[in-house]
């Protein structure tokens, strides 16, 4: 299997567009009023939308490297979604470990 199918820029795109259509689809997903509402189904699409995404990246790149990134970015962007749309809170040991998990990312991103 080809590691470098594509560059870096695209590389980056492709996960934040997974990102992207994951979180708020999930964040859809729970704010709908039931499981016939518009917004259900908005948020389901849109989460399926960030699966499509997901086979893409695997198409793509190698899981070795796909997979950290994809764990460690969906993390940071749940946390981001429900701090900022859901008002949850986040603690000091949260975003002490989001830290470390952008650490990790930029680890194995600067590895390729």
């Amino acid at each position: 299997m080809k590691t470098n199918l594509i560059s870096p820029i695209w590389a980056a795109a492709l996960f934040l567009v997974y990102i992207v259509t994951s979180c708020i689809g999930l964040y859809l997903i729970k704010a709908a009023s039931g499981w016939k509402s518009p917004v259900f189904f908005s948020g389901l699409a849109l989460y399926i939308i960030g699966a499509v995404m997901w086979m893409a990246i695997l198409r793509l790149m190698p899981l070795s490297f796909a997979f950290p990134i994809a764990a460690g970015s969906l993390v940071i962007g749940t946390m981001l979604t429900g701090t900022f749309l859901l008002k949850e809170t986040v603690s000091t040991l949260q975003i002490g470990g989001a830290l470390m998990i952008i650490a990790g990312i930029a680890l194995i991103a600067s590895n390729r």
